[in-house]
C-alpha cells in the first residue's frame, strides 16, 4: 500500500469515526398553562410532540425547586433543580441521577448580570459552560468554555409570546446529560417569569 493510500484510509477512518459520534437529539418542551403560585411545570416530548418522555414538577416554597421524572410517573426523580435564596440573580444547583451507577452527580447554575440579553454560567462533571441568549432573541446556546463548542441550543417558539411557553431543544453532544439541559431551561424560564412579573 502506498503512502498516499495509507493517508487516505486513515483520513476516511477518522472522518467516519467523527460522524459516528455526531449527536442530534431534539425535544419539544411545553410549559403548563397554569401552575398557580409554584414555579413553572413542563412536559418534555419527542420532537413531534406526541410522546411524553419526561415531566418537570415544581414544589411550592420560598425558592424555585423542580423535580424531573422519566415519563409521566411521579416516582423516583432523576433530576433536581434547587435555587438558592438570592435577591436579584438566579443561583442554584442541578443534580442528575446516573442510572447506571445509581449515584447523583451535582452541578451549578448561576445567572450573570447583563444589561441586554442573558447569560448563565454552569458547571457539570468538571465542564464549565455558558447558556447565552442575545437581546430580543428567541435562541439560546449552551457553549463549552474550554473549546467554544456548542453542546446544545434551544429556541423559544414565537407563539410563546401569546400563549404558554414552548421550547425546541437540540442536543449536539453527549458531554452533558440531556436532563441537565431540561432543568437549565426551567431555571431560565423562571428568571423570565420574574422579569415579566416585576
Amino acid at each position: 500500500m502506498s503512502q498516499t493510500s495509507t493517508i487516505l484510509v486513515l483520513f476516511l477512518f477518522f472522518l467516519c469515526n467523527e460522524y459516528s459520534h455526531a449527536v442530534n437529539r431534539t425535544y419539544l418542551i411545553k410549559k403548563d398553562l397554569i401552575s398557580g403560585l409554584k414555579g413553572g411545570e413542563f412536559t418534555i416530548y419527542d420532537t413531534q410532540g406526541k410522546n411524553a418522555l419526561f415531566r418537570m414538577e415544581s414544589k411550592f416554597g420560598a425558592t424555585h425547586n423542580v423535580k424531573l421524572f422519566q415519563g409521566l410517573t411521579k416516582k423516583n426523580p432523576i433530576g433536581l433543580l434547587k435555587a438558592k435564596i438570592s435577591v436579584v440573580l438566579y443561583k442554584g444547583t442541578i443534580a442528575i441521577l446516573n442510572k447506571n451507577l445509581n449515584q447523583w452527580k451535582n452541578g451549578t447554575i448561576n445567572q450573570n448580570y447583563k444589561i441586554v440579553g442573558n447569560k448563565f454560567t454552569l458547571n457539570y462533571n468538571s465542564i464549565d459552560l455558558t447558556m447565552e441568549g442575545k437581546a430580543a432573541s428567541l435562541n439560546t446556546t449552551f457553549i463549552d468554555q474550554s473549546n467554544k463548542e456548542i453542546l446544545a441550543k434551544f429556541h423559544k417558539r414565537i407563539s410563546s409570546l401569546f400563549w404558554k411557553n414552548k421550547y425546541d431543544l437540540q442536543v449536539l453532544s453527549n458531554k452533558i446529560p440531556d436532563e441537565f439541559y431540561f432543568l437549565a431551561i426551567a431555571a431560565r424560564d423562571h428568571t423570565n417569569k420574574k422579569i415579566h412579573s416585576g
